[in-house]
């Protein structure tokens, strides 16, 4: 009966004053009705007699707080084009919550949410990551100091270049922003390795030009002829023979013809 009275007296208050509901209450037709909770949806507003009445959300369909809403809210599906995954899956209770893959950062914040994502900046070899980014931020990147460099994509440091003098070797080739010194052994440049090679290539030609220089003189000499044969051993006797004469000190003389002064006759004498 109280109920009843309270009733009869809300509806004759002027129409200018707004009814003022409970906390867990919301207004309808004039009534303060119990609202229903988290998760559920009003099916039957309340009555003088009856409360609200109240059915769960289905799927892909919430409602975050107590409320009066005679439908569940439809859960946001997050936009593949602007590179939006779902981040957090929607509930009974809970909307989807969008967000960025591995790689990308959200360029268009939204209330707790994202609204598109960016691919984020790769450092590359030459540079380092100064800054690393965020899920809200890209990557700030640096270019290498002189005399340091970075091989590698999102490197955060650049290593510098080998000193070759410190290691007891000399520089073989200089560093770049990208890749480091390298070092020769044994105290021998680029150039140097290259006069050994020039040098060894050298001598090989002339071991094999000697090599063929023979075998051409005996290829020459196997198709000489007899009479060729003979003449060049005469000659070669005929040179033997004076080396001999000219050793023993010897002269070859032709015979003298004398004439006696008594008898009128001549002689034949030998020196």
């Amino acid at each position: 009966m109280l109920r009843i009275f309270v009733v009869f007296l809300l509806t004759q208050l002027p129409h200018s004053e707004t009814l003022q509901c409970n906390p867990g209450e919301y207004e309808i037709n004039g009534e303060c009705c119990p609202l229903c909770s988290a998760g559920s949806r009003v099916l039957k507003h309340c009555r003088l007699s009856s409360w609200t009445t109240c059915m769960p959300c289905v799927d892909d369909t919430y409602t975050e707080h107590p409320n009066g809403l005679t439908e569940c809210m439809r859960c946001k599906v997050c936009d593949a084009g602007a590179r939006l995954l779902a981040k957090e899956k929607c509930t009974y209770t809970k909307n989807t919550v969008c967000g960025c893959a591995p790689g990308d950062f959200c360029s268009r914040p939204a209330w707790l949410d994202c609204g598109m994502c960016s691919a984020s900046t790769i450092c590359l070899p030459g540079s380092k990551v100064k800054i690393p980014g965020t899920e809200f931020s890209d990557n700030v990147c640096e270019v290498c100091p002189d005399g340091t460099f970075s091989a590698t994509n999102m490197s955060h440091t650049c290593q510098p270049w080998t000193r070759c003098e410190e290691e007891g070797m000399t520089e073989g080739k200089a560093g770049t922003a990208t890749s480091d010194a390298v070092c020769v052994k044994g105290g021998l440049s680029a150039t140097g390795l290259a006069l050994i090679i020039v040098f060894l290539v050298l001598i090989v030609s002339a071991v094999f030009g000697a090599a063929y220089f023979l075998w051409w003189r005996k290829k020459r000499k196997d198709g000489r002829t007899p009479a060729q044969d003979i003449r060049d051993e005469l000659n070669e006797e005929v040179m033997e023979n004076l080396i001999r004469t000219g050793n023993t000190g010897t002269d070859t003389a032709l015979p003298v013809q004398e004439t006696t002064k008594n008898s009128g006759t001549s002689t034949l004498h030998s020196p």
